[in-house]
């Protein structure tokens, strides 16, 4: 298994080493991310990494250990991706602070708006989320956001609709109660 592999084998090898190491692959993914399910995902990733590798690339000499290795570096995107996804989460306190407290009664208004509020945001996807949040509590311009996103501004304004007409929707319902 450790031999060089010509490229025109390497499909058939790979059949070989999926079977034969599929189970201590996904465990170590999911050591490295934390949990078995987005190991999986990874062990997958890192096999069609390998099959989808240019052929002119040359042989590779110790599939195994490059096998690992893409696991390796498919749990690091995935973790870098989860960080930022995470980074726009949105938390009621950080709405809340936003408001002014005036009596009890409006203030549990509010507060059940925003915790409404916060759970629609996270409802949407991470980059529509992101764009929402950098604009409406961050206040950067749409330019901004698309830079930092790497994203058009025509995008980015689809995003902003998507957000707003969802969280209309959710505080419409949240009315209607």
């Amino acid at each position: 298994m450790n031999g060089s592999l010509l490229p025109t084998t390497l499909n058939h090898r790979l059949s070989e080493l999926f079977r034969l190491h599929h189970r201590e692959l996904v465990r170590f993914a999911a050591r490295l991310v934390g949990d078995r399910e987005t190991g999986e995902e990874i062990a997958q990733d890192a096999y069609l990494r390998i099959v989808g590798r240019n052929a002119l690339a040359g042989p590779i000499e110790h599939l195994k250990a490059y096998l690992f290795i893409s696991a390796r570096h498919v749990a690091i995107d995935v973790t870098a991706r989860r960080r930022t996804e995470w980074s726009y989460r949105v938390d009621i306190e950080d709405l809340d602070a936003v408001l002014p407290s005036e009596d009890h009664e409006r203030a549990l208004e509010h507060r059940q708006r925003i915790a409404a509020l916060a759970v629609a945001l996270n409802e949407l996807a991470p980059a529509c989320r992101a764009a929402f949040v950098m604009n409406k509590l961050e206040g950067r311009s749409h330019k901004e956001i698309a830079a930092r996103l790497g994203v058009s501004t025509s995008m980015v304004e689809k995003h902003m609709m998507r957000a707003m007409l969802h969280c209309r929707d959710v505080l419409r319902n949240l009315d209607e109660y």
